[in-house]
C-alpha cells in the first residue's frame, strides 16, 4: 500500500520526467548480493520473506536533464505567480469567525463557575492569549506548514507524539461543531416560536446540512468569510457602544450583582461520590480559579490561523494573531460586564447559552423607552434588536461549524498521507472530489456526542476544554521543544523562556480546574479519545501485529525420515551427524528396519499443530499475510544527507525505523563539484549491513539541493515529498521552510 503523491507533485506519475531506470538501479544490489549469496559480514540468521528487503545500492549516481529541470522550474514560477495568497482581512475573517463565535456562549458558562467574577476571568484569559502569541508566532513561523500541532511536533519529535497531539485536535473539532451548531440553534430558538424547534435534533439537522454541502464540494470562501465576519464585528461593536451607554445610566444592577451576589459554590468531590447534596460556599479565589478555567473557551479557534498558514501572504500571519488576541481581549470581559448591568447572575446562569441576546433586548427596550421612539406596538426595538444578535450569532455559529468540517477534513487527509490513520479514508467521492468517508464519518461522531450528552452545552464545554486546552499545552510544548531541538532553525522572532514557561503552566491551570470542576466528563473525553487513538494505535502496531500472526500460523518444521543403504554404518552416519548438528541418528537396535535398509531420521523434531487442517488453505493464507507484510513495507522513504556524517547517518535511519513501517531507505546526496563520495559510500554499505531488513541505497544527484531538484527526484523514484527528510537547517540555509513542499525536520547535528 504506496503512499498518496497526488498532492505532493506538480506533475502525474506518467509524465515524461519519471525515471524508471533509476528505480530499477536503486531496487538492485550493487554486488548482486542476495539471501543466498550473502557479502562478507552480514547477518547469518535466515529472515522471511516478507522482512528481507535485500541489500541496496550504494553507486548509483544521476544527473536531471536540462529539460527536465526547466520544465519544472517554469511550472514552479507558474505556481507561484498564479497562487492568491489570503491578506489580512481574509485570513483574520476565517480565523476571527471561529474565535469571535465563541462570544456568544462563553461569557454564559464561565458565570456559572465565576458567577461575578467572570468579567475579570475573561480578562485573564485575554492576558494568557497575549502570552500565546509570541509563542505562536515562533513556533508557527519557525516551520510554517499548515497542520498546526501536528506540524510542529512532526519536526521536532517523534511521528507517534505528533499523531497524539493531532488526536487532540481531532476530538477538539468534533466538540467545535457540536457545540456551535447547538448554541447556534439556541440563538435560533430566541427568534422562533417557543417549541417551534427541538434543539438536540435541530442542531442534528444542520449538522448533516453542512455534512451535505461540503460533500457537495461547497467549501468555505474567503469574501464569504469575510462577510459573514464585517457583519459580525460590526454586530458586536454595536452591541458594545450600546451596551457601555447603557451601564453608565444603569449602573444599580450592576453593583447589586457584585454587592449582594455570593461566589458560585465550589465543585465538591463528595457530591460527584455520593447522592447527597453537599454545599461548599466558594469564594473569590475558587471563582476566579474554576471560572478561568472555563472562561478558556472563549479563545477556542486562536489555533485556527496556523491551520492554513501556507495560503496566507507574507507577514500576514503575525497580524491575524494580533487581531485575533484584540477582539477577545476587547469583547469578551467588556460585552461580560455589560450583561451584568443588564440581567441579574441568576439570570444570566439561567440563559448561559443566549446572554447576549437577552442582553441585547434589555438594552433594545432601554433606548426605546429613553429616547421615546415610535415603534408599533407589535414591534418593540428590544425582541427586535435580540432578533438581530440571535440571527448574527447563528450565522456567525454556523460559519464556525463550516470551519470544523474543512478543518478536520484537512488534518485527516494529511494524516492519512502519512500512514497514521487509514488510507482508505483517501478514497474521493468520483462525482464531487470530496473526502466522503471523512466528512460522513465526521458527521456521524458529532451526532454521537449530541446523543451522549443530550445537547447539555455545559458538558460539551467541559469535554472541550479538555482537548481545546491540551492542544494549547502542546504548542507550549512544542515550542520548547524546539528551543532544544531545533535551535539551529531559522526563526521570525524568538520568545524568551519564561513567557514559554508561564504560558505552559497557565494553561496546565485551566486544564486542572476543568478536571477538578467537571471529573465526570473526562469518561466522555476519554472515550473519544480511545476511539481514535485506537485507529492511530493499530495504524502504528499493523507490522508488528501482522508479523505476531503470520508466526502463530506459520507451522514448525517437521523430522524428515531418509533411507540409507546397509552399506552406511553406525560410523559412517556419526560422521555425518558431526557435520551438522541438527541430524538425529539412531543406530543399534533403535534403528528401523525395512527392505533391507535402515532408515534414519534427520531434521528437527516433531510438533504437531492443531492448525494444520487444510494445508494448501494454510499455506494460502500465510502467503496473503506475507505479501501483506511486503506491500505494508515497501514503501521508500528518502534522507538528503549534506554531509558524509556517520553518526548523523545513523540517527536518520533509527528515526525512520523507528517511525516509519518501512524496509526501504534511500539516502540522497546532492553534488555539484564532483567530489568524491567513495567513504560516504562505504558508510552507507555499512548501515546497510547493520539493518540487515531494510535496504539502505546511496543516490547521488549532480544537482543543487533546490526545490526543482526535490521535484524531480519525488517524480523520477515515485516519492512523495512528505516522504523525504532532511536535518536540521541553519541560518545558512539557502531556501525557505515552505519551499521544502512538506519535507520533513527529523534530526539535527548537535
Amino acid at each position: 500500500m504506496g503512499l498518496d503523491k497526488s498532492e505532493h507533485t506538480l506533475f502525474s506519475h506518467n509524465s515524461a520526467i519519471s525515471n524508471h531506470d533509476l528505480t530499477d538501479q536503486l531496487s538492485k544490489s550493487s554486488h548482486g548480493w542476495n539471501e543466498v549469496s550473502q557479502p562478507p559480514g552480514s547477518a547469518r540468521k535466515k529472515f522471511e520473506s516478507h522482512d528481507f528487503p535485500g541489500y541496496g545500492s550504494y553507486d548509483v549516481r544521476t544527473k536531471p536533464t536540462k529539460y527536465d529541470m526547466d520544465q519544472i522550474n517554469e511550472s514552479l514560477h507558474q505556481k507561484e505567480t498564479n497562487e492568491v495568497f489570503l491578506n489580512e482581512l481574509e485570513a483574520t475573517a476565517i480565523s476571527g469567525n471561529d474565535i469571535l463565535s465563541s462570544t456568544f456562549y462563553a461569557s454564559g458558562l464561565c458565570a456559572v463557575s465565576a458567577g461575578k467574577m467572570t468579567p475579570v476571568c475573561l480578562a485573564l484569559v485575554g492576558i494568557c492569549l497575549y502570552i500565546f502569541r509570541g509563542i505562536y508566532h515562533e513556533t508557527v513561523m519557525a516551520l510554517p506548514v499548515n497542520g498546526g500541532t501536528y506540524n510542529i511536533l512532526l519536526n521536532s519529535t517523534s511521528k507517534q507524539m505528533a499523531s497524539i497531539a493531532a488526536v487532540f485536535g481531532i476530538i477538539a473539532y468534533i466538540t467545535t461543531g457540536v457545540v456551535s451548531g447547538l448554541d447556534a440553534v439556541a440563538y435560533l430558538q430566541t427568534v422562533l416560536p417557543e417549541g417551534a424547534i427541538s434543539q438536540k435534533y435541530a442542531t442534528i439537522a444542520l449538522l448533516g446540512f453542512f455534512c451535505l454541502i461540503t460533500n457537495l464540494g461547497i467549501k468555505e470562501s474567503a469574501s464569504v468569510a469575510k462577510v459573514i465576519f464585517i457583519f459580525h464585528v460590526a454586530t458586536l461593536s454595536l452591541l458594545t457602544i450600546l451596551g457601555c451607554a447603557f451601564m453608565y445610566y444603569n449602573h444599580a444592577l450592576l453593583i447589586d450583582n457584585y454587592m449582594n451576589t455570593d461566589y458560585p459554590p465550589a465543585p465538591s468531590h463528595h457530591q460527584l461520590n455520593l447522592n447527597q447534596d453537599i454545599v461548599i460556599q466558594g469564594t473569590w479565589l475558587t471563582a476566579i480559579f474554576y471560572g478561568f478555567s472555563s472562561a478558556m473557551l472563549g479563545v477556542s479557534g486562536f489555533e485556527t490561523s496556523a491551520q492554513f498558514v501556507e495560503e496566507q501572504a507574507p507577514g500576514v500571519f503575525p497580524k491575524t494573531l494580533r487581531n485575533m488576541w484584540a477582539g477577545v481581549m476587547l469583547f469578551n470581559p467588556l460585552l461580560s460586564l455589560i450583561s451584568f448591568s443588564a440581567l441579574p447572575v441568576s439570570e444570566i446562569i439561567i440563559n448561559r447559552s443566549t446572554v447576549l441576546s437577552q442582553t441585547a433586548k434589555v438594552i433594545g427596550n432601554w433606548i426605546q423607552e429613553e429616547f421615546s421612539l415610535p415603534f408599533p406596538a407589535q414591534y418593540q426595538l428590544g425582541p427586535l434588536f435580540s432578533a438581530f444578535v440571535s440571527i448574527d450569532a447563528f450565522v456567525v455559529l454556523a460559519a464556525a461549524l463550516l470551519t470544523s468540517f474543512i478543518g478536520i477534513n484537512g488534518l485527516i487527509r494529511r494524516m492519512s498521507l502519512d500512514r497514521c490513520l487509514p488510507q482508505s479514508l483517501l478514497w474521493q467521492n468520483p462525482y464531487t472530489g470530496t473526502d466522503s468517508i471523512i466528512l460522513i464519518g465526521f458527521f456521524f461522531l458529532c451526532v454521537s456526542q449530541v446523543i451522549l450528552l443530550d445537547g447539555n452545552v455545559e458538558a460539551l464545554g467541559g469535554v472541550y476544554c479538555y482537548s481545546f486546552l491540551g492542544v494549547m499545552i502542546i504548542f507550549a510544548l512544542g515550542n520548547i521543544l524546539l528551543k532544544v531541538k531545533r535551535p539551529s532553525l531559522p526563526r521570525e522572532i524568538t520568545t524568551s523562556w519564561l513567557q514559554s514557561i508561564v504560558g505552559l503552566v497557565s494553561v496546565i491551570i485551566a486544564l486542572l480546574g476543568n478536571i477538578l470542576g467537571k471529573p465526570e466528563l473526562l469518561v466522555y473525553f476519554f472515550m473519544y479519545f480511545f476511539i481514535v487513538g485506537t485507529l492511530v494505535f493499530i495504524m502504528f502496531q499493523r507490522v508488528p501485529v501482522m508479523r505476531l500472526l503470520y508466526r502463530l500460523l506459520k507451522p514448525k518444521r517437521k523430522r524428515k525420515t531418509y533411507k540409507f543403504e546397509n552399506d552406511l554404518d553406525d560410523h559412517t552416519m556419526l560422521s555425518i551427524h558431526e557435520e551438522n548438528p541438527l541430524i538425529s541418528v539412531e543406530t543399534g537396535s533403535s534403528a528401523s528396519k525395512s527392505s533391507g535398509g535402515v532408515e534414519k531420521e534427520i531434521g528437527y523434531e516433531t510438533i504437531d499443530s492443531p492448525r494444520t487442517s487444510d494445508p494448501l488453505q494454510e499455506e494460502t493464507c500465510l502467503s496473503r499475510l506475507s505479501k501483506q507484510l511486503k506491500s505494508f513495507q515497501d514503501v521508500p522513504f528518502v534522507f538528503f544527507c549534506k554531509h558524509d556524517d556517520l553518526h548523523l547517518l545513523n540517527k536518520a535511519i533509527l528515526y525512520i525505523l523507528n517511525n516509519e513501517q518501512t524496509n526501504r531507505i534511500i539516502i540522497v546526496h546532492c553534488d555539484t563539484n564532483y567530489t568524491d563520495t567513495d567513504m560516504l559510500a562505504e558508510h552507507v554499505k555499512l548501515m546497510d549491513l547493520l539493518y540487515p531488513k531494510t535496504k539502505i541505497s546511496l543516490l547521488i544527484i549532480d544537482s543543487p539541493f533546490s526545490p526543482a531538484t526535490i521535484e524531480w527526484l519525488s517524480i523520477g523514484i515515485n516519492v512523495p515529498t512528505n516522504a523525504m527528510f532532511i536535518s536540521c537547517p541553519d541560518e545558512n540555509f539557502a531556501m525557505k521552510f515552505n519551499q521544502l513542499r512538506g519535507m520533513r525536520i527529523i534530526t539535527s547535528y548537535n
